[in-house]
């Protein structure tokens, strides 16, 4: 399954099942006045949390997105499956409190059935960890029952449903306010995969608190929301069986262009640098076409990083005087800007950037 296609199935799918399809943020979101969009869907919640009345009737929404984070760069090139800039596809539900039980059980199998019969995962080879209570912050949370007894009702292997304690199946949101319990689903690669067995293609998340940062409370929300999504990358790594996320069909004929440069030897001993130029490419390009300057602003300092790493990188690999970076450059925006027209309506050479004084 290619990337189109994956694309063309999810969007297929939640067209029929009823969902209102919502126009992607890119990643200029409010919701992360500071940083790039690093997941989808919450500048829509921060409307449904915030809205003035109880929301009369349920509202069902779909979305595919742009993200990037900042901190999974120090992953790229060490990790088989980190990408700095990565899509997310996603449904939800939106309801006051007193109807979410009937929208969770609805919406968790319409996921499952996405799962298994759209998407073709074999239904032992995924694991769910689920929110089993702890303490979050000064409060000491309960396991949330309605989303480990919808997996059961949906037909989930108990064996596979996996209840962690404290803070790690818990979304705490200091910047977009919205919290509550997540359920993160894992694919079994089998024990041949050794570190790699186990690789995270989506997430549920239950958003149901208000998180008000000044004061550290946790308040249930009058509206909340449920979220089905998936990892677009990491999930056609699984589907295309590939052993990186490099080698999926929209990056590795990026990692080919590279690759020309080089000897076989030397493109295996120096993947690393590899696939931190490609990654950086990429974001740099989708950050450019959002009129991200390198300045002194906080995204500004986040490409200014992305740029100075490229740098260092091509240097590393003698690669400065080659130039293959407008070949990338223009590969990447042929491959994505069907998917993000903004990459040829707002082209900023990324090679002049390279030469940006002060970086």
């Amino acid at each position: 399954m290619t990337f189109q296609e994956l694309l063309d199935k999810f969007n297929g799918f939640v067209k029929k099942k009823g969902f209102v399809s919502k126009e992607p943020i890119g990643l200029i979101s409010r919701a992360f006045p500071n940083e790039f969009n690093v997941s989808a869907g919450h500048d829509y919640a921060l409307e449904i949390f915030k809205a003035p009345k109880p929301i009369e009737f349920p509202i069902s929404y779909s979305l595919i997105d742009t993200c990037f984070r900042r901190i999974d760069m120090e992953y790229v090139g060490y990790s088989n499956r980190h990408l700095s800039l990565f899509n997310i596809a996603l449904f939800a539900c939106s309801a006051i409190k007193e109807k979410m039980g009937s929208c969770i059980n609805e919406l968790i199998s319409i996921y499952t059935e996405f799962l298994w019969e759209i998407l073709g995962f074999p239904k032992e080879k995924l694991m769910f960890t689920v929110f089993d209570g702890g303490q979050v912050l000064d409060f000491y949370l309960k396991r949330e029952k309605s989303l480990f007894e919808s997996l059961i009702k949906s037909g989930v292997p108990n064996t596979n449903i996996l209840p962690l304690k404290g803070r790690r199946n818990f979304f705490l949101a200091q910047n977009t306010e919205c919290s509550g319990p997540t359920c993160e689903i894992y694919f079994d690669r089998g024990e041949k995969a050794g570190n790699s067995r186990f690789i995270e293609i989506g997430s549920i998340n239950f958003y149901k608190y208000l998180f008000n940062n000044k004061d550290k409370n946790l308040n249930l929300s009058v509206n909340q929301i449920f979220v089905c999504a998936i990892g677009i990358e990491r999930t056609l790594m699984v589907l295309q069986n590939k052993s990186t996320i490099f080698d999926i069909d929209i990056i590795a004929p990026l990692v080919d262009i590279l690759n020309k440069n080089f000897t076989l030897f030397e493109s295996i001993i120096f993947s690393n640098s590899i696939k931190r130029i490609i990654d950086g490419i990429r974001s740099a390009v989708f950050i450019l076409s959002e009129g991200i300057k390198p300045d002194s602003s906080s995204r500004g300092r986040i490409l200014r990083k992305i740029i100075k790493d490229i740098k260092n990188q091509m240097k590393y690999l003698h690669l400065l005087t080659l130039d293959p970076l407008k070949d990338i450059e223009r590969e990447v925006i042929e491959i994505y800007s069907d998917f993000y027209p903004k990459l040829k309506q707002n082209r900023v050479n990324l090679d002049k950037m390279l030469n940006f004084k002060g970086i």
